[in-house]
């Protein structure tokens, strides 16, 4: 195998493009075209340069004789230690991730539904059409078997997952030709991703302007009541959208180590991970416990958007070393 080979051969078993390659190297992508076409040679120190990229010996890159990669130092230790990810093994990952986005997106739903019965039985009792006893009970009784639900729902997606955990780590490598299906599948879905992304932005900012408007034209409270639970009912449809759509790209982007996969995000990300896993608990309870203290549960949903905001500024500030 000649240099030329071996050049887009490595550069394919690393999922990038000759124009990521060039940026790489600080050179054009028409030089890459060449190297790899073999109608030029890259000099000594490009070759130097591609060796320590690639974390390849020169020998291996020099000795048409050499055809198995020879890994240098810690990064041949590395690659003996990754698994070797089949085309099967991706088309099963993100076939689970799909799984997993409907659930977590299902689970979402039930934990933003779980007030509206409450809502409305609310409003009914305060027009003395269900007796409030009846309408206390059921509502909180129906909004804990939700919320007990969604938990259930996020336990066993979770535990679906748990066979790709090498994934997770990053541990692994795909096989020759896999990066270039992926980024393939990953386009063809990238239009459903736009969709559903534009779709639930939407919603959310159209959400409560029928709440606005009757608020403005003093509609009365039943109407109001009604209006929070459509409120609540849109903005489920809406994060469900994000969740599944997100869920999907997200398995793309682990795959490809891409994004938020990179290595160099993922100490990030384990840092907002321990932050959420704080957060998100303390704002359940805060949710919870204003909204049972106060029982204005038509209000209290406006803690989610603003915890929503704060959550998304205070992780975008966390570093990422």
């Amino acid at each position: 195998m000649i240099l030329a080979e071996k050049i887009l051969q490595l550069r394919k078993n690393n999922g990038w493009s000759q124009e990521e390659l060039a940026e790489k190297m600080n050179v054009s992508r028409q030089s890459i075209s060449k190297w790899e076409s073999a109608a030029a040679i890259p000099d000594i120190n490009r070759i130097l340069e591609l060796a320590k990229l690639f974390g390849v010996t020169t020998d291996y890159l020099l000795k048409d004789d050499l055809e198995k990669a020879a890994y240098s130092g810690a990064d041949a230790d590395a690659a003996d230690d990754r698994t070797r990810v089949t085309l099967q093994e991706t088309n099963d990952f993100l076939e689970s991730k799909a799984v997993q986005g409907r659930r977590t997106a299902l689970g979402v739903m039930l934990c933003i539904l779980s007030p509206v019965l409450l809502i409305v039985l609310s409003a009914l009792s305060a027009e003395e059409i269900v007796p409030e006893s009846v309408a206390s009970g059921v509502g909180v009784v129906t909004l804990l078997l939700m919320v007990a639900g969604a938990v259930a729902v996020f336990i066993v997606s979770g535990t679906k997952m748990k066979r790709f955990t090498y994934l997770q780590e990053g541990a692994f490598e795909l096989e020759y030709g896999v990066p270039g299906i992926l980024k393939e599948k990953r386009a063809a879905f990238e239009p459903k991703y736009v969709r559903s992304t534009v779709t639930g932005v939407v919603l959310f900012i159209l959400c409560s302007v029928p709440l606005i408007v009757a608020g403005i034209y003093g509609a009365p409270e039943m109407t109001l009541s009604l209006l929070a639970a459509l409120l609540l009912a849109v903005v489920s449809v809406g994060t469900a959208l994000l969740v599944a759509a997100g869920t999907v790209k997200g398995g793309y982007d682990q795959l490809l180590r891409e994004g938020d996969f990179e290595p160099k995000e993922q100490e990030r990300a384990k840092r907002v991970s321990k932050f959420a896993g704080v957060y998100w608990p303390v704002v359940v309870a805060a949710y919870l416990g204003w909204s049972f203290f106060t029982n204005n549960w038509e209000f209290s949903w406006v803690i989610w958007p603003i915890a929503a905001l704060i959550f998304a500024a205070v992780s975008a500030l966390l570093p990422k070393q």
